[in-house]
Parts: C-alpha cells; structure tokens; sequence
C-alpha cells in the first residue's frame, strides 16, 4: 500500500483539544463497538499513575500524576474489516456513523506509544489480535493475529493501551476527570437511549476505587433534561434544515451555560450562550422543596444531518464556518442564535426576572446617576446589555448611541443639502419638514450634554457640602481640598479642561475669562503667588482688548473651613493686598512671558475674593480693614481705595448656597431635588 508520514500528520494536527480527547475518542470508538440493542455493553476507563508520589508545596505528599490510561469494552474486537478499515488513512467503513478514520492519529497527539489487544470472534472462532500504532510510514506495527480458546471469563472486546502521556495536564482527581468525561460525553447519554453502555472510570492500584458515569445522568442525579426534545426548523439559503435541541441542567458544574452543537453524537463547537441572551450570563439557581437553593448550569445540545454532514475531519469545526458564506445554508452564528431563543423559552421565568432587575438598574443607573441619558434610553437595545454591566460601560453604551446620533444626523444633513443643490430648488414641501426632523434629533443630544453638565453641577457641590464638614477625628479638611475642587493646584487654565474645573462655584463670570493661574509662579521677581490670580479680557465689564490696563484682575485666597488660629502676618486681607499691590506694581507677565502685565493703579480694578468660614478671628481682621459685614451675615464686604479693590469675604456656607441658589431650577428641571 502507500506510504503515508504519521509522525507528520500527528505534528500538523491544529485542533482545540486536550490530553482528555483521545480519551474521549476512545471511549466514542468503544460505543460504536457495541451493538445498540445489547443491554450488557461495557466500558472501563482504567487510570494508571506515576510510582513515584510527588510532594506538593506544602511538602506532604501529593497525588500522583497520570501516565497511562486504558479502555476496556466488551465490543465485537478488532474483526478483519475493522482491522483493515483502521489500516486504512481516512477510512470510510463507519461514515454512516460518522468515522472519519482520523481520531487515531489523535492518540499519538498526545501519547507516546499506544497499543491493542482486542478479541474477536470469525467463523465461530476466537481470535487475539494484537499491535502498535506506528509513527513513520505504517499505521500498524508489531501484529499478531492467533486462534484463542475463551476461558470462563473473557469475552470479545477491545483493550487501548495509551501509554506515556506527553503533556501531564490531566487532572488528577478521579471524581473530577469522572466529571469532565460526563460533560463532554453527554450528548452520547442524551442520543443513546436506554441501551447506552455503562461507563466505569477505575483507578488501577485500588479497583475499589469505580465511578459510574451513567450515575451522574437523570431525573434525581446531578445531569437531568429540561422537558422534551425540541424540534427546530430554520431556513437556510435554498431549504429548510431541521434540527433538534435537548436542554440538560448540571447541577454539579460550574462552567458556563453552553449552547454546544454537535456532530455524530460528538461535541464539536460551543458558545456561552449569554452571548445571545445576556441573562444566562450567571448559574441559574433552583428552589428545592424544603425552601433550600441548588445552583446548576445549562448545556444546551442542537443535533442534525446538516452539522453531521459538514464537520470537519478533526471534529474541532464545521465546513460552514462561523460567519454567513453564501456557500453554506446556514453560518455557525445564525444556529447559536436560533437555538438559545429556544433554549430561553425552557427558562422564561427566569430570563424574565432576570431582565427586569437589569433594566431596573439601567433605569436606576439613568435616573439617579446619569439624567442626562433620558432622551437615549429609547434607542438602547435592552435585550443585549450584559446583566453585569459596569456603570462606567453603561456610561460608554449611551455616550456611543448619542454620537451615533449625531453622526446620522449630520450625515442626514448633508444628504438632504446635496439632494437640494441638485435640484435647484426651494420649492420642495418636504424639505423644511426634513430639516426639522434632523435638527430635532441634533437638539436632543445637544439636551443631554447640557443635562450631563447640570448634573455634574449637583455632584460638585454635594461634594462641597461634604468637605465643610469635619473628618471622624473632628478635624476639618485641607484648604488645599477646597482649592483643589474649585480649580487644580499649581496649573492654569490652558493645562486644565473646562469639564476639570469649577470656577462657576465662586462666580460664574469666572469662565470667561483670559487667563486663570493656581499657585503657578507668574511673576519674574516674586515667586510668592495667590491662590487664584485671574486675568479678564472680554464680557460685561471685562477688558476692551488685550493686556489693556482697564482689564479687571481678580485674586482669590482659600483658608482652611472652621480656621480661627491666624497670627497676624497670616491675616488673609493683607496677604491679598500684598498680592494686588505686587500686580499694580508691574511685577506680573503675560502668560506667554513676552510682557509685562499691563497696569494702572489709578484704573485697573482689583476684585479679591477671600474664601474662609467665619470665626472670631476673622471677624476681627474685617473690622480692621472697615469692611461692612453682609445682610445674610455669611460674609464682608468693601473697597480698598490706595488699591482700586473691591473685597469680598464670603463663607463656605455662602459659597454652596449662592452656587446651589443659581443652579436651583435646574436642578428642579431634571428631577435632581
């Protein structure tokens, strides 16, 4: 016969498997050898492991790894026809049944030496057929066929021997790989009937040591089915292919709810299904009779002709791919996406409690966090929002609609404009009514950034709020705290974007200004700065032009909230003076440091605001500089005619209820209070 070079097979297989899936195939290839009526058929799964016991990290001793592993069934043997079929590369006797003359090379994937002895029966005789799986040219070495008479105990069967294993990635657990070999042999228990082999997984120094994986199945085990089967016909490109799903719960497991589709009573390819329905994202949870929960997980099988037809000869895809190809009827896509609807329908109650707690948190995200996200929430897809979504992914899903928006409004625009152009003409009735209908959409997402920016409001000044209270330890926050929320320390306003600062707090006229420094050394002779020092250019009663000496500056000078202990040299009405005498004084630069600020004591004005609480002290350093106190009590006022300042002293109090008073209706308009 042809050569062929198995060791390069084995090399080039590309497939997403395990040191589990020969064994898997093995066990698939045993079933296959027992006929389906008998009642009797059986399969050992015999684990051998290492002599030599291992020490784990704690230093006691461990359980030792696996290197070989043997099936056992008590089949039909290795008959001439199945002898020379499995000598045969990409055999075609089983196709029926899906073989594809293959999976023995997956042995060798993953196993150094693997060998038969298998007994079978030929013209009423007994034979013994024994060999090696060869790695150059042969695909069976070492043969020996002989004539046996059965002694009491033997039967017809095959015995796999896998020796060696190459990547010791097997768990070592018997219980736990006993699970794993459940989970991907399921689909064979669900098609299998009442007649499925019992199937043992068995420690080979201890056979006392035998799990059932036919225990683990059934109504009152830990592997039960949802309902019935469920038929599903789905329309491909030129018919209609039937398909058939069956739903299992598994209480015991904690991997993700599956959708798995299959191919001859084979795991192929599967998908979580809350990739389609977001709520299977978590365990399902059941309520027991005695009031107790039971967490499980769902595995959801689709069988057919059409994904026995185009698996591929590794059994790891399918010839159609994941997405759409014309070539195929239907995409992997479009049958994960039809099953799990049907999957949901066994879970309705569930799904439904779940999606409205997400939707509930959605709404609650929106309306206490985020109202300006109202207008977008009918254009969100509720259904696909993950159930866990974080508040700053919701944030991102709106702010994505809301550009999209924009975008097809604007893109709308100019379609219309074109159209327009193009017919050279005004006269169109429906064009004023399309205009309308885009600017619409453009003014609600300009609605939202306004919303977005109120609310922003709201939450600055309740952070205000909380840093004029005092700390557990009854001390009271830094004045840098206070500064730092109003504007950056040691930074300007061209370093600094408008969203990252809060000027408006003081004065909203504050945000039209030229120029604003924090602590920021402007000055070429005095490195000593103010709080605030900021320049006007344009406005109501700003400067007529640029670097003018009627162009107002104003100084502002944070004190620590509930402050009483100021000595004199601290007294914060002279240390503002003492800032505006050396601005009058010529000693400041233009930002850009190409000239002087320009100046005039005679007519340059000098606003100064002096942030503090109210305290004795205070109240002192006022009186000293004949400043008259505030009708509401909360602050001083004065002019300071040697500096052209005008002073204003103003609480914190007074600082967050102007702030809040200015803010109040909208506010009110947005349900924030």
């Amino acid at each position: 016969m042809s050569k062929i070079n198995i060791d390069r097979i084995v090399r080039d297989i590309k497939t997403r498997s395990t040191s589990l899936t020969p064994v898997i195939e093995a066990i698939c290839n045993s079933i296959d050898a027992i006929a389906p009526d008998r009642t009797d058929g059986k399969i050992d799964v015999i684990v051998k492991r290492d002599a030599q016991m291992e020490l784990d990290f704690e230093g006691t001793r461990g359980i030792p790894d696996i290197v070989a592993i043997d099936v056992v069934d008590n089949g039909d043997g290795f008959t001439k026809d199945n002898r020379d079929s499995f000598d045969t590369f990409l055999s075609g006797l089983k196709m029926d049944r899906g073989g594809k003359g293959f999976g023995r090379f997956m042995y060798l994937k993953y196993f150094s030496h693997v060998s038969v002895e298998s007994i079978y029966e030929e013209d009423g005789l007994f034979r013994k057929r024994t060999f090696t799986f060869g790695h150059k040219s042969e695909i069976i070495e070492n043969e020996n066929d002989e004539p046996i008479t059965l002694s009491e105990n033997q039967h017809t069967g095959t015995t796999l021997h896998l020796y060696d294993i190459k990547s010791r990635d097997l768990d070592k657990g018997l219980e736990v790989i006993a699970r794993k070999l459940v989970e991907r042999l399921l689909v064979h228990f669900v098609t299998g009937g009442v007649h499925t082999p019992r199937i043992s997984i068995i420690e080979d120094n201890d056979r006392r040591q035998k799990i059932i994986l036919n225990n683990y199945i059934g109504s009152s085990s830990d592997i039960c089915q949802v309902g019935g089967d469920k038929p599903l016909k789905l329309k491909g490109k030129t018919k209609e292919i039937d398909l058939l799903i069956k739903v299992y719960k598994i209480y015991y497991s904690n991997i993700t709810n599956k959708i798995c589709l299959t191919a001859n009573k084979r795991e192929v390819v599967d998908s979580p299904l809350h990739n389609y329905v977001p709520e299977f994202k978590e365990s399902m949870t059941e309520i027991l009779e005695d009031g107790t929960t039971k967490n499980f997980t769902i595995k959801a099988y689709v069988i057919g002709d059409y994904l026995d037809e185009n698996v591929t000869t590794e059994r790891d895809a399918f010839n159609f791919g994941e997405e759409e190809d014309t070539m195929f009827q239907l995409s992997e896509r479009e049958i994960y996406r039809e099953s799990s609807k049907v999957v949901k329908d066994f879970f309705n109650n569930d799904i439904e409690t779940r999606f409205r707690a997400k939707k509930q948190k959605v709404e609650h995200y929106v309306f206490n966090e985020a109202p300006w996200n109202k207008s977008l929430m009918s254009d969100i897809d509720m259904e696909s929002i993950p159930v866990d979504i974080s508040d700053f992914d919701l944030e991102m899903l709106f702010q994505q609609k809301k550009f999209d928006k924009e975008q097809k409004a604007k893109i709308a625009l100019l379609e219309l404009q074109n159209r327009q152009q193009e017919q050279k003409s005004e006269e169109d009735d429906g064009y004023e009514e399309e205009v309308n209908e885009i600017l619409r959409s453009v003014t609600d997402t300009a609605k939202n950034d306004l919303a977005h920016y109120v609310c922003q409001r709201k939450k600055v000044l309740d952070l205000f709020e909380d840093l004029r209270r005092r700390i557990d330890n009854g001390k009271t926050h830094k004045e840098k705290e206070m500064h730092s929320l109003i504007f950056p320390m040691i930074t300007n306003d061209r370093r600094v974007e408008y969203d990252n600062h809060n000027l408006w707090l003081l004065d909203e006229r504050f945000n039209f200004t030229q120029f604003v420094s924090s602590d920021e050394v402007i000055s070429r002779v005095d490195h000593k700065e103010p709080d605030l020092a900021i320049f006007y250019e344009s406005g109501l009663f700003y400067r007529n032009g640029e670097n003018n000496a009627t162009s107002p500056i104003a100084i502002v000078e944070f004190k620590r909230p509930k402050r009483d202990n100021y000595p004199a040299s601290e007294n914060p009405i002279a240390q503002a003076l003492d800032y505006a005498d050396k601005i009058l004084e010529g000693k400041y630069e233009t930002r850009d440091g190409l000239e002087e600020v320009v100046v005039n004591r005679a007519v340059t004005p000098v606003y100064i605001y002096i942030v503090c609480d109210i305290t004795k002290k205070i109240e002192n350093f006022a009186s000293m500089s004949n400043l008259s106190k505030t009708p509401d009590n909360q602050g001083y006022i004065g002019y300071m005619k040697d500096y052209n300042a005008y002073i204003e002293i103003k609480s914190y109090k007074k600082v967050y209820e102007d702030a809040k008073m200015r803010n109040q209706i909208f506010f009110k308009k947005l349900g924030l209070i």
